[in-house]
C-alpha cells in the first residue's frame, strides 16, 4: 500500500545552514545590502526620473550596530512578507522581467532571492524599517534568523529602507571604519549610485570604471592604483564582444614589489557592476605577471553570486579571448613601447620567458626582443648571434652558463679570446634557448662546460701525435689543440660531457636533486678528464721538442695537469687532489734541484 508524506522543515536551522554555508566570505553581506539598496533606487528612478539616489552606511560601535539605508522605492507590508520572509523570492527578479524600461532592467543586480540570508551570517538580529511610495505608514520587520519574525509599525518618515544589523561578536571588526571602508570599495566600487560612509561628504565608491567613461590611459592607471594599491608598470584597456565572450575592463602588469602582495593572475570580476569574486583561472596559466579588473555580463553565476559556473561555454570562451588579449598586450608593449617592455622584462624576467616558452604565438612575437644577461651586459639573441664565429655550413652556437654554475677561469679565458659572449641564464631561460634554437636553422646551444671544445682546433702535425702518445704512457689522456689565448698552456675537460637537459627534466619532474648532481660533478676517476695542451703556447712547443725520457719532462707534464685541474673549477676527488699535490711537490723539487 502506497502512502505519501510531506517534508518537515526546521526553518531555524535551515536559514542558518543556508546563510553560513552559501557564502565563503561573510563580508559578502555588505555587498548584498548595498546591492539591494541599489536595486531599490533603480526601481524608483524608473518611476521618477528626477530622483537623486543615495546609499548611506553607518556604524554605531557602542550598540554594535551596522546600518545600511537608501532612499529607493521602499516596501509595503505585502512586499515585506513576500520578499523578506520567503526564501528564493526576488523582488528584483520580478521587476527585471516585467519592466518595460530595459535600461532600468539592465541596472538591476539581484536575481536569486537569497542574498538577504547573508545578513544572518554576521548578525544575531536584523531589523528592516521601510516606507513605500504611496504608503501612509512604515513597516518594521525583525528576525533573529529563526522560523519566526515580527511585523509592526515602523518609524521611517521618508520613502526608502533602513536595514539595521546587530552584529555577532565574531564580526565586530566591521565596526572598524577602515575595515568597513575597504570592504565597501571591494564590493561596491561600481554601484552607480553614491555610497557614503558615516558623515563623509564624498562617496567612497568610484561608481564608474574608466571603461565606463572612455577614460584616458592616466585614468586607467589611477584606477588600478586605487584598486590594487600600487602604480602599474603598464595597463591595457580591453573590450571583448564575441558570440560567447564579452567583457570590458583593464589588464595591468604591476611592479614586482607589488606583485608579491597580489595573487598571480588575479582578476577582480564584476557583473553588471556587481563585484563577484577574485578569479585566478580566467587568465592564461602562463600569465603569472598579469592582473586586472573586468566586468563580464555573460558569465553564469553560482547561487551565492561569489563565483561563476566555470564549465559553461561562456566561461571557456572568455578565457580563450582573455588569452588573446594578454598576448596582444605584451606584443604591443614589445613593439610600440620598448622602454616599458624592457622594464617589465627586468622585473618579471622569468614570468615573461616562461610565457614565451608556453605560448607559441607570444614566443614568435618576442623571441628576438627579449634580452639575456651576458659578459657584455644585456643582449638579445639576434645581437648575440652576430658576434659569434660561424662554423661549417653557417652553424652558430650559443654558449651559456647557469647562474648557479659560473664558468671556470680557463673557460672564460678561451671564450674571451675568441670574442664570444657567454649568456648567464636560469632554468627557464635554458628552456627558452632550447625552443629558440629548435625554431632556427643552423643555431644550437651549449652549456659552456660542454661546448668549450667547439672553440678548440685539433692539430694534425704528426709531431703532436707523438707528444700525445708519450703522455698516455704516463697514464694521462692528452690532446694537442690550438686555441686562444696563447698564454693559456693547458686546460682540463671532461671526456664525455654530462647531459644537462636530462638534469633539468629530472629536476622539474621532482625525481632528482640539482644540488646533489652538481656536487657529484668531478667526483670521478682521473681518466674521465682529458688534458688539452695549447700548441700556440711556447712552453708546450718546448715540451713537443723535448725528451720524454727526461724526468723533468714528465714532471712538467704532471704539473700542467694539476694546474689545468685546479683552473677548471671542478671539485677534486681525493685521488685527483693527491695527484695535483704530488705534481706540485715534484715541480718544487725540480726547481730546487735546478737551483
Amino acid at each position: 500500500m502506497m502512502s505519501t508524506g510531506t517534508f518537515q522543515v526546521d526553518f531555524e536551522h535551515l536559514i542558518r545552514l543556508l546563510a553560513e554555508n552559501l557564502y565563503s566570505d561573510p563580508h559578502v553581506a555588505i555587498r548584498e545590502l548595498i546591492q539591494n539598496a541599489s536595486d531599490s533606487c533603480v526601481r524608483r528612478i524608473a518611476q521618477q526620473a528626477l530622483f537623486k539616489p543615495a546609499i548611506h552606511v553607518r556604524i554605531e560601535p557602542n550598540q554594535r550596530l551596522l546600518i545600511v539605508e537608501d532612499n529607493g522605492t521602499g516596501m509595503a507590508r505585502d512586499d515585506v512578507v513576500r520578499y523578506l520572509a520567503t526564501i528564493g523570492a526576488s523582488q528584483t527578479r520580478q521587476v527585471k522581467f516585467s519592466t518595460a524600461d530595459q535600461n532600468a532592467a539592465q541596472m538591476l543586480i539581484g536575481q536569486f532571492g537569497i542574498g538577504f540570508l547573508s545578513t544572518f551570517v554576521i548578525g544575531q538580529q536584523v531589523t528592516v524599517d521601510t516606507l513605500a511610495e504611496g504608503s501612509e505608514q512604515a513597516v518594521l520587520w525583525r528576525s533573529q534568523g529563526s522560523a519566526d519574525y515580527s511585523l509592526e509599525l515602523g518609524t521611517r518618515q521618508t520613502i526608502g529602507t533602513t536595514v539595521t544589523i546587530e552584529l555577532e561578536p565574531a564580526f565586530y571588526n566591521l565596526l572598524d571604519e577602515s575595515t568597513l571602508r575597504s570592504t565597501i570599495i571591494c564590493y561596491a566600487d561600481f554601484i552607480q549610485f553614491p555610497v557614503y560612509l558615516g558623515d563623509d561628504a564624498r562617496p567612497i565608491n568610484r561608481m564608474n570604471g574608466p571603461w565606463h567613461l572612455d577614460g584616458s590611459e592616466h585614468e586607467y592607471i589611477d584606477y588600478v592604483q586605487h584598486r590594487f594599491g600600487a602604480v602599474p608598470l603598464a595597463v591595457e584597456p580591453i573590450a571583448i564582444k564575441q558570440h560567447n565572450a564579452e567583457c570590458s575592463g583593464v589588464l595591468a602588469i604591476m611592479p614586482s614589489s607589488a606583485a608579491l602582495k597580489i595573487h598571480p593572475r588575479k582578476l577582480d570580476v564584476f557583473q553588471r557592476r556587481m563585484y563577484v569574486c577574485e578569479d585566478m583561472q580566467l587568465l592564461p596559466a602562463w600569465a603569472t605577471f598579469v592582473c586586472g579588473i573586468i566586468d563580464a555580463p555573460l558569465l553564469e553565476l553560482v547561487a551565492s553570486r561569489e563565483g561563476f559556473m566555470i564549465e559553461r561555454p561562456n566561461y571557456r570562451a572568455l578565457r580563450e579571448a582573455l588569452a588573446d588579449a594578454v598576448r596582444s598586450f605584451l606584443i604591443r608593449l614589445a613593439q610600440r613601447e620598448p622602454a616599458t617592455f624592457l622594464q617589465v622584462v627586468k622585473q618579471h624576467n622569468s614570468g615573461i620567458k616562461q610565457a614565451a616558452v608556453n605560448d607559441n604565438q607570444f614566443f614568435a612575437a618576442v623571441a628576438d626582443l627579449l634580452t639575456f644577461e651576458s659578459d657584455l651586459g644585456p643582449i638579445t639573441l639576434t645581437r648575440y648571434l652576430e658576434r659569434i664565429p660561424v662554423r661549417g655550413a653557417g652553424e652558430r652556437t650559443i654558449f651559456y652558463v647557469l647562474n648557479d654554475l659560473p664558468p671556470s677561469a680557463q673557460q672564460r679565458a678561451i671564450v674571451g679570446a675568441r670574442g664570444v659572449p657567454v649568456l648567464h641564464v636560469n632554468l627557464i631561460e635554458e628552456k627558452f634557448l632550447k625552443k629558440y634554437c629548435a625554431a632556427r636553422h643552423g643555431v644550437s646551444f651549449q652549456p659552456l662546460t660542454a661546448g668549450i671544445a667547439e672553440l678548440l682546433e685539433a692539430e694534425t702535425d704528426p709531431q703532436w701525435r707523438k707528444l700525445e702518445q708519450h703522455c698516455e704512457q704516463l697514464g694521462m689522456h692528452v690532446y694537442a689543440m690550438r686555441f686562444e689565448p696563447s698564454n693559456l698552456a693547458a686546460l682540463a675537460m671532461r671526456a664525455s660531457d654530462y647531459k644537462r637537459e636530462q638534469v633539468v627534466d629530472s629536476l622539474l619532474k621532482g625525481s632528482g636533486s640539482l644540488l646533489n648532481f652538481v656536487q657529484s660533478v668531478g667526483r670521478k676517476r682521473s681518466d674521465d678528464y682529458v688534458l688539452c695542451l695549447n700548441t700556440l703556447n711556447p712552453l708546450i712547443q718546448q715540451l713537443r721538442d723535448g725528451q720524454p725520457s727526461d724526468q723533468r719532462w714528465a714532471t712538467v707534464i704532471r704539473a700542467l695537469w694539476g694546474y689545468a685541474l685546479l683552473s677548471s673549477g671542478i671539485e677534486l676527488t681525493p685521488e685527483l687532489g693527491e695527484a695535483v699535490q704530488h705534481a706540485q711537490m715534484s715541480l718544487l723539487e725540480l726547481a730546487l734541484t735546478q737551483g
